[in-house]
Parts: C-alpha cells; sequence; structure tokens
C-alpha cells in the first residue's frame, strides 16, 4: 500500500496542535523518530513565524530541533540549492503542514528535492515523513478535486487517495463517489487529531482518539454488496 522503506510514513488528518488537538498523534510520532537527526518543517501557507512556531512546538516535546521553511520563500530561493538538499539528506523527520496539498506537489514533483526524500525514507536514515492536512493529501497517488480532471500525487501510497479533515457522518458516501473518477484505488478518510502510521516492518497503527475509515468505489451492479 505504501513505499517500502526504513522510516515511517504518517497521515495526520489535520488538527489545531495549539489547541491540544494533536497531543496524542505528537507523543506517538516523537517515539519513532531518530532525536540524533534534525527535523524539517514546510509550511505550504502562513507566515515564517507560524512555521518557526510549529518546528518550537514539537522541539519544546522534546524533538530534535531543525529548521522551518515556508514553501513560497522556499521555491524563491531555489529548491535544488545545495544548502537544502544537504538539510533532506541529514534529516530524520519531515514535516508537511498545510490545508492545500497543490503546493507540496507543485514543489516537490521531479526535483531532486524529491529524490532526496525518497533516499532519506527508503534507505537506513529511516526518515519519518509526516504529512498533515493538505501534506497528507499530497502524499497519496492523486488529489481528489471537484471535477474529474486527476492532479497526480507525490505517491508515496501508490494505490491510495488520502481525504484528510475527515468526518464520518456523510463523507463516507461523499468520498466513494468521488473515487469512481480513479477505479481500483483506495481512498482513506483521516479526522483531524488522528493520524494513520505506517512503519518499517510493515506496522499499521492509529494515533489519536478517530478512525480511519477505507473506503473503495464499487460499480453499481455490486453496490448491494458494500
Amino acid at each position: 500500500m505504501w513505499v517500502d522503506g526504513e522510516g515511517w510514513l504518517v497521515l495526520l488528518g489535520g488538527g489545531d496542535w495549539q489547541r491540544g488537538e494533536t497531543d496524542a498523534a505528537d507523543a506517538r510520532l516523537l517515539s519513532v523518530v531518530n532525536l540524533d537527526r534534525p527535523m524539517i518543517v514546510l509550511c505550504a501557507d502562513g507566515s515564517q513565524i507560524e512555521a518557526d512556531t510549529l518546528l518550537e512546538h514539537y522541539t519544546l516535546l522534546g524533538g530534535p530541533g531543525g529548521e522551518a521553511f515556508v514553501l513560497p520563500d522556499l521555491l524563491h530561493r531555489n529548491i535544488r540549492a545545495a544548502r537544502f538538499l544537504a538539510a533532506l539528506a541529514e534529516a530524520g523527520l519531515l514535516f508537511l503542514s498545510g490545508s492545500d496539498p497543490r503546493p507540496f506537489i507543485k514543489t516537490f514533483q521531479g526535483t531532486p528535492a524529491l529524490g532526496k526524500i525518497v533516499e532519506a525514507f527508503t534507505t537506513l536514515q529511516g526518515l519519518v515523513i509526516v504529512g498533515a492536512g493538505g501534506g497528507a493529501a499530497a502524499l497519496g497517488a492523486y488529489l481528489l478535486t471537484e471535477n474529474a480532471s486527476p492532479i497526480q500525487g507525490l505517491a508515496f501510497l501508490p494505490n491510495v487517495i488520502i481525504a484528510p479533515y475527515f468526518e464520518r457522518a456523510n463523507a463516507a458516501t461523499t468520498l466513494r463517489s468521488q473515487l469512481r473518477h480513479f477505479p481500483g484505488l483506495l481512498g482513506l478518510g483521516v479526522p483531524a487529531g488522528t493520524a494513520l502510521a505506517l512503519g518499517p516492518q510493515g506496522q499499521v497503527e492509529t494515533w489519536g482518539p478517530g478512525q480511519v475509515t477505507a473506503v473503495v468505489h464499487l460499480p453499481e451492479n455490486e453496490a448491494g454488496n458494500q
């Protein structure tokens, strides 16, 4: 279901860390990270101050510290710059934060930086990759959009579409309907404050109070068997 690697892949459905909504997932996250390696925070939106504050939040919880970047500024500085690529090569935790997944895809797809991330995740460096909110959606095969035009994701889960901020009431029906454009793919609905954590030995864990929902779209003649 996900790219084979030595690190953890963590899909956090969103949530306001300042209100304590991600506390349970945060505690488990730091228990699987190599604290001898630095953390990189990448924010798709917000200011540099907000990105630095998010990094400080994890440092105060016992995280390793590191660097925080806002994507528009990072692109302006040139994401192919040797300094940033070197930082990725040393990182133990990469945290993708933002409500919109598209900036992550636009920033990384087809770049040396994505190659460095994949290398760090699949080798003994054991990079832990966290996608929060839109960052989680960006790690899937495609993005869910209001029209039928597919947007390719970063494909760390090459057969999965990820729906963050997932509320169970009517969301499963909506997600199943959206999946009709993606035959054969699995939809994962992850609520805010909850993370689906995928480990290097095949571990599949839920961190936080919510439940992850798996959804498939069945052809109409099989709908009665859902």
